[in-house]
């Protein structure tokens, strides 16, 4: 079986008083990456092996104190290719 890439884009709507809470614990999560924050609303990028990884993540960030919901938006997978010896 081929090594996959998996991305993800989240929305997380915190309530206010517990954003500095929040994005901290999120930046704290491997593979997490905070794009955009508007108006207590994260969009969170996710990468990882595979999306059973990427769903951990997000039932992490929706059960995290202050978070109101956390969505996915988008994901998209590719399989990684192995690298091949280059000849001289």
């Amino acid at each position: 079986m081929a090594d996959e890439l998996h991305l993800a884009s989240l929305l997380v709507h915190v309530r206010p008083d517990s954003l500095d809470r929040v994005r901290a614990a999120i930046a704290a999560m491997p593979g997490t990456e905070i794009h955009a924050e508007q108006d207590g609303k994260l969009v969170v990028v996710v990468e990882g092996p595979h999306e059973g990884w990427i769903a951990d993540r997000m039932t992490a960030m929706h059960l995290t104190d202050g978070v109101l919901s956390a969505v996915m938006v988008f994901h998209h997978a590719e399989a990684l290719e192995e690298a091949e010896p280059r000849s001289s």
